[in-house]
């Protein structure tokens, strides 16, 4: 993939995130890497080649909805010269903060945990 066209990716993938609401936190070009193993393109390239041993590696980090999650998939997997594509999600402290299932929140297990400790210490 050259560059033009990598950077053409990149721009529509951003730009569907911005429109529908989300924010691109950074883009991270890990460049050509050796692949864990052989993997298999769905179409040849110009040259014949299905299968490749290098590959170049991005992460894009942004913050977004399910279905924009959904639409940037979809938009990778139209282009055939993206080999696999991976999402994850990224855990923080809010997520754990809004928990409101007590068994599930650190932070209302400690408030808890406090409570107990006053209440045996004043009998």
């Amino acid at each position: 993939m050259n560059y033009n066209t990598l950077t053409a990716l990149m721009k529509e993938i951003s730009l569907k995130i911005v429109i529908n609401g989300g924010i691109v936190r950074s883009i991270q070009n890990h460049g050509i890497r050796q692949l864990p193993h052989r993997f298999k393109s769905k179409y040849a390239d110009r040259e014949g080649n299905r299968y490749y041993e290098k590959g170049r590696f991005i992460s894009v980090f942004y913050d977004a909805n399910p279905n924009v999650m959904r639409q940037v998939q979809g938009i990778l997997n139209l282009d055939d010269q993206i080999l696999r594509t991976t999402h994850l999600r990224a855990s923080n402290k809010f997520g754990e903060v809004n928990n409101l299932r007590e068994n599930k929140n650190p932070y209302i297990q400690d408030i808890l945990e406090e409570l107990r400790l006053e209440g045996s210490s004043r009998k």
